[in-house]
């Protein structure tokens, strides 16, 4: 397959469309054995006059043979689904609006779903199938509300398909031409934007990296909700295959399931799956929605960055936002931001005030009447409480807990700027002021740099020993043990002059 796939749609793309009639007529049903008689009448017996509707097995007319034809309107899969109209096609296959007969039988009032049968590069290879079947049964898994639902993964004849929940609405390419082809302001593009971040942060967190984020595989709901399509041929990053125990591993990118205008540099020199190629694709999906273009006039980043191509700047966003979405669109992947949690960070709007301002504020107002309150670890205004937080805070908090976790472990505690575990901790409180694991890893920090800070300072490496406490008061600003200790050198040091 080319890797040059000239139709963003490649994904499942759901145009809108009611639900039809299954047939011209539902009549009467029979009692049939397992074996569907594909040419009969589709049959319904319906009692008025009991609790209870008997739907007996489904037969249907006028179905075409499925199994190693060529699929259209009409025909059967697995016995179960009825193919009634093409959706949308690209270069991994074409979809299909299909009822489940299943569902129907069982008066599902949605027994409608999308089947998106796989083009024929995955019926010839037996691996392939299996290694699409793991890997669909792995992002089955992910639950999120920012993600398509995906079904099953199977085969009828010749035919490769998956299925999946069917959804009203457009894909964002579409949204895009339509209604953002000049851009749209950043304040009602936020909402797609972090719906977007957070089912990849969600993904990666399970080391699921897309690898082939785009418009076209993005999709926005009538009622506004934004869902992340085909991450049933997404990659599974490296480091969790190797403890997998799986011997076949699929690499989407060796089938061409990749778009140049949205593949990170790395993609092209074929390197292991990293969320980071997710995170340029997200910058370049963020570009377009706010200014209607794509950042580098749909070049690929080899291209760009051979020719020193730089993005425009988008008038809308202040320098931090533009800053942070420059830093995202960094053609090399250890100059672009790390994760996705950084990402939101870095570009999300600042809410007003933090609530801990009203607490300040009376402190100040107490100081100014003659009153004096010492704020320490022991004595906390703002001990633990519960405020309401949405969902996408609990994640975010979450995401952040567990990023400060693992700086920690590496050993980056207040350095370098920007990625460490003070840093990560402060976030979570910038969302909530009282959360006790964040202050508690605080803590935790200051006591280790007190520590540190007293070895250099037994050894008369004063200065030293002031800079690493500078480090600790930035996690603690008022924690008794570095603010003991820093009076104790500047005595040290002006008795000495």
């Amino acid at each position: 397959m080319n890797s040059e796939n000239h139709d963003d749609n490649d994904a499942t793309r759901i145009s809108p469309a009611g639900i039809n009639d299954l047939q011209r007529t539902i009549t009467q049903k029979q009692d049939l054995d397992a074996t569907i008689d594909v040419s009969a009448t589709l049959k319904k017996e319906v009692t008025d006059n009991e609790a209870t509707t008997i739907v007996t097995k489904n037969v249907i007319d006028n179905i075409s043979e499925p199994a190693s034809s060529e699929l259209k309107t009409g025909s059967l899969l697995k016995n179960r689904f009825i193919l009634r109209e093409v959706l949308g096609s690209g270069g991994m296959g074409r979809v299909f609006r299909a009822t489940d007969l299943r569902r129907l039988e069982a008066h599902d009032e949605s027994p409608d779903v999308a089947i998106k049968v796989l083009n024929d590069e995955f019926k010839d290879d037996p691996e392939l199938f299996i290694a699409l079947q793991r890997e669909t049964k792995k992002t089955q898994q992910l639950a999120h509300p920012n993600i398509v639902n995906v079904h099953d993964f199977d085969r009828d004849g010749d035919n490769v398909f998956m299925v999946m929940e069917v959804l009203e609405g457009k894909s964002l390419k579409e949204y895009i031409s339509e209604t953002a082809s000049k851009g749209i302001a950043f304040k009602k593009a936020w909402p797609i934007i972090k719906g977007l971040a957070l089912a990849l942060a969600y993904a990666h967190k399970r080391n699921i990296v897309h690898s082939d984020f785009k418009p076209g595989n993005i999709f926005i709901k009538e009622n506004g909700e934004v869902k992340v399509l085909d991450f049933g041929i997404a990659c599974v990053a490296t480091r969790s295959d190797k403890h997998s125990g799986d011997k076949t591993i699929f690499n989407a990118r060796t089938l061409g399931a990749l778009t140049p205008a949205y593949a990170s540099l790395e993609m092209f020199e074929n390197k292991d799956p990293d969320p980071r190629d997710d995170i340029y694709a997200l910058a370049c999906v963020t570009y377009e929605l706010l200014s209607g273009k794509h950042p580098f006039g749909r070049l690929s980043a080899q291209k760009a960055l051979e020719v020193n191509l730089q993005p425009p700047v988008i008038s809308g966003l202040n320098r931090r936002q533009w800053n942070a979405l420059s830093h995202a669109l960094a053609f090399k992947r250890e100059q672009r931001t790390s994760s996705i949690s950084q990402f939101i960070d870095e570009i999300e709007p600042r809410s007003g005030l933090p609530s801990l301002l009203a607490t300040i504020t009376v402190i100040a107002l107490l100081v100014a009447a003659g009153q004096y309150i010492y704020v320490n670890s022991t004595v906390d205004l703002v001990a633990d409480k519960v405020i309401a937080l949405t969902p996408e805070q609990e994640l975010k908090i979450k995401d952040f807990l567990e990023l400060a976790q693992i700086h920690f472990d590496v050993g980056y505690i207040t350095a370098p700027a920007g990625s460490n575990a003070s840093w990560a901790y402060h976030q979570v409180l910038d969302i909530d002021p009282y959360n006790k694991p964040a202050k508690e890893g605080l803590e935790k920090i200051a006591d280790l740099v007190l520590q540190e800070a007293e070895k250099l300072f037994e050894d008369k490496k004063y200065n030293e020993s002031l800079a690493k406490i500078e480090e600790g008061l930035e996690a603690i600003p008022k924690h008794e043990g570095l603010l003991q200790l820093k009076k104790q050198i500047m005595q040290q040091v002006t008795s000495k002059n």
